[in-house]
Formats: structure tokens, sequence, C-alpha cells
């Protein structure tokens, strides 16, 4: 009977037995969920595209040297005084503020030289969009009178300039009258002589 006592009956198990075997169950298990997760993932690209403006002045439609061919004296004479309409165009894509120098060359050997006594002056006569659909204002000393003054009336030689710079947004224009004249002062040693001058307009990006 000992003997008998000491089988245990085939396909059972001790509980301890039972409990190492589902340990290692789980341990199975555990790790085969560990390999079967996956994570989801979403991308989106966001892009942005840049471009520069472009700084365009013209005067009178030119890129380059424009001549003012009204703005001209011959044989002129104390008192005398000519006008020229002088247009200021920004035909870029930023806006800009412009200046300008004058600059001014003399021949003849009188005393004074003419370019001390003749005078230069810039009055504005209006503004406008691009393309002006209205009327062309006309420069004459009407006009000039009535206008705003960006220059007053000075001698060439001082190299007369706007005191500040003059705003021009895009697709916008600004009409200028220009005049030059021999003051009725003018002394009888400019007899003979010849002044030339130029404008230099600068604009600068606002």
């Amino acid at each position: 009977m000992s003997g008998q006592t000491s089988l245990r009956r085939p396909g059972k198990w001790t509980r301890s037995a039972r409990v190492r075997a589902g340990l290692a169950l789980g341990a199975v298990v555990g790790i085969g969920t560990v390999a079967t997760l996956a994570a989801w993932s979403d991308t989106v690209t966001a892009t942005g595209t840049f471009s520069t403006g472009t700084l365009d002045l013209k005067l009178n439609d030119q890129d380059t040297t424009t001549a003012l061919t009204s703005l001209a004296m011959t044989a002129a004479k104390p008192g005398d005084a000519t006008y020229a309409l002088l247009t200021v165009r920004n035909a870029g894509t930023v806006g800009f503020g412009y200046t300008w120098t004058t600059a001014s060359t003399n021949t003849g050997t009188g005393t004074p030289a003419l370019n001390t006594v003749l005078t230069l002056g810039v009055a504005s006569i209006g503004t406008a969009a691009y393309p002006d659909t209205g009327t062309v204002p006309t420069c004459n000393a009407t006009t000039y009178a009535a206008g705003t003054s960006v220059q007053g009336d000075a001698a060439l030689s001082t190299n007369p300039a706007p005191a500040t710079a003059r705003p021009l947004g895009t697709a916008r224009l600004e009409y200028l009258c220009v005049k030059a004249a021999l003051p009725t002062s003018a002394p009888s040693g400019v007899q003979g002589q010849t002044s030339t001058a130029t404008l230099t307009v600068t604009a600068t990006n606002s």
C-alpha cells in the first residue's frame, strides 16, 4: 500500500506545478503583446514662398536722362522766366520717398557767374494714380504760383533741393512744375553767359 500511495495519477498537476505553469504562460503572452503593438503617425508639411519687390523711378516716363526742352531761355533779360512740367512716377511695387540734387555748369567770362544769379524753383501741382485718366495739369506761371512749394526759388549754384523726401506710393505719380528765372535784379555782368542745370532725382524705398 505504501508503494501505491506514493504514485501520482497520470495527467494531474500538483498546486505548485499549476502555479509554475501559469506563470510561464503569462510571460509568453506578455512578450507576444509587446511584439504586436504598432504606433500610428501622420505628417503634414507647410511651405512658404518669398519674393522681393522692385523700386522703379521714372521721370517723364523715362528710366534714364530726360531733357526738359521747354526749360530753356535764349537771349534772356532780367525778369524773364520759363517753366517745364516734370512727372515723377512710381513704376515699382514698393513705395518710396524721392528727393534730388541740383548741379550746374557755367560758361562765359562775366562777373558774377550766371549760375549764381539764375534761380530754380519747384512746385507740386498735383498727384494722381497711374495711368492718369484725368487732365494732365499745365505748368506755367499761374499753376506754379498756385501749387505747393517744394523748393523755393534759389540760385543754381547753391544746389537747391527739397527740405524732405517726397513720398510716392505704388502706381502713383506727382506733377512738378519747374521754374527757371533771371531775377529783375540781375546785374549787367551776367550778359553773354550760359548756364546748364541738372536735377538728379533719387528714390529710396519706404
